[in-house]
């Protein structure tokens, strides 16, 4: 690795292109989860300004796109919405409780996408964590034997049985980089660790993902490896389902072994995985995280990468909410596609931290699939009405639900992941 690339500085964020909008909450999303009864004045506080259903009033283009609530917008009651949530904390956190818990309550409360918007809003104006409250009542409600729903205990067992959410053995890890020559950090060193993830490790549509990134990496001559069939899920799916205990079964083997490596930086391309090692791992991770889009801004900025072929076409970009509103990465991606020749970036009207959720994330996606996939079929339509005929992103699982919905709903747009597509023009 060169001496120019700045692992973990804060030029990873920056960009030479003016920020389309600031970040202007404080309270970190899902981070320092305390215990529910720890949310009950917060609960109190809730006016119903009705500022967690809609993107930031200064932000809006057009009506049509400008509500922020997948499952407010969706399910069109009260109890879907952030200050609905808020509603269920304080009556359940009353003494006595004012609430039964019911299969419908259950319902309502795991609809929540966790996509962290009504932080964005609700935190500037009255200092509230409505997405930490609602993190807080889901391990609450493991705790009590209501959570996690039937959807979610299949992903569990199967993290607890094969140390992945896919009912995959563990042999078959590594089977996506067995053609490529690369490090086993388990028999030798590297500078840099590559953290695969479950999805891109296991799922076949996502393997590609995996075999880009490491060929990413090898053109431009990173010292890099993989952890092989040594690899953990990081607790991610755990985590977002209210599953804290489980997700700290995890945590102590993965940190042990990250830190056992002597790699001074790790690089994932998975969103959800990038989110759990920025804020439940990195305290005690000796080597900073970096998600691969930064990763990508830095070896483009240092020309250790450059395109040679051109993508013409209108591209727009979706922020995946673990990437952005949970920890901040907004140019770096964009830096990259404005580096593509030929290629036309527009934005969407919603972006940045105002972004409209996939709509499969916080277990939304195998607890309710036509949900997950109406949220995306949203964000589609959001595409096609600014002309872009390609959508970039960089999650898996948003571009798992985003592939559903263009499929079911005919909205025939070039999906492409943003890694994979650097690969392929360079």
């Amino acid at each position: 690795m060169s001496e120019g690339l700045s692992i973990g500085s804060n030029d990873m964020n920056k960009s030479a292109h003016k920020p389309q909008a600031e970040i202007i909450f404080e309270a970190p999303l899902a981070q320092g989860i305390k215990p529910l009864e720890a949310y009950k004045e917060q609960s109190w506080k809730c006016v119903r300004c009705g500022m967690c259903r809609g993107v930031n009033p200064e932000k809006v283009q057009t009506q049509r796109y400008s509500d922020s609530c997948p499952a407010g917008t969706r399910f069109k009651y009260e109890s879907y919405f952030a200050s609905g949530r808020q509603e269920i904390i304080r009556a359940l956190t009353a003494d006595p409780p004012e609430l039964e818990i019911t299969e419908r309550l259950l319902k309502v409360i795991y609809t929540c996408t966790a996509c962290g918007h009504c932080q964005v809003n609700c935190n500037p104006i009255k200092n509230n964590e409505p997405l930490n409250a609602f993190t807080a009542l889901r391990e609450w409600l493991v705790q009590k034997g209501y959570g996690p729903l039937p959807g979610h205990n299949v992903l569990i067992k199967s993290i607890q049985n094969y140390d992945n959410p896919w009912m995959r053995p563990r042999t078959g890890r590594d089977k996506w980089a067995r053609a490529l020559k690369v490090k086993d950090l388990n028999q030798e060193k590297a500078e840099v660790l590559y953290y695969v993830g479950c999805t891109g490790a296991y799922d076949p549509n996502f393997q590609p993902v995996a075999q880009a990134t490491a060929a990413i990496l090898s053109r431009a001559g990173v010292d890099f490896g993989i952890l092989g069939k040594s690899e953990r899920c990081c607790g991610s799916t755990m985590l977002r389902v209210g599953d804290r205990a489980g997700f700290e079964k995890n945590l102590a083997p993965n940190l042990e072994k990250f830190n056992s490596l002597g790699a001074k930086v790790i690089v994932t391309a998975c969103a959800g995985c990038y989110s759990t090692l920025k804020h439940e791992y990195a305290e005690h991770l000796e080597a900073p995280v970096l998600h691969i889009t930064e990763y990508l801004a830095q070896l483009l900025r240092e020309k250790r990468i450059n395109f040679r072929k051109e993508l013409p076409q209108v591209v727009t970009y979706h922020d995946p909410c673990h990437i952005g509103r949970y920890c901040g990465v907004y140019d770096a991606p964009r830096e990259v596609l404005r580096a593509i020749p030929g290629l036309e970036f527009r934005e969407l009207e919603r972006r940045r931290e105002y972004s409209w959720c996939c709509g499969s994330g916080g277990g939304v996606k195998s607890a309710f699939p036509d949900f997950a996939v109406w949220t995306a079929g949203e964000r589609l339509q959001e595409v096609k009405d600014i002309g872009a005929t390609g959508l970039v992103t960089a999650c898996p699982f948003c571009e798992q639900n985003f592939a559903d919905a263009n499929t079911f709903g005919g909205h025939n747009l070039e999906l492409y992941d943003l890694a994979r597509l650097v690969s392929e023009l360079l």
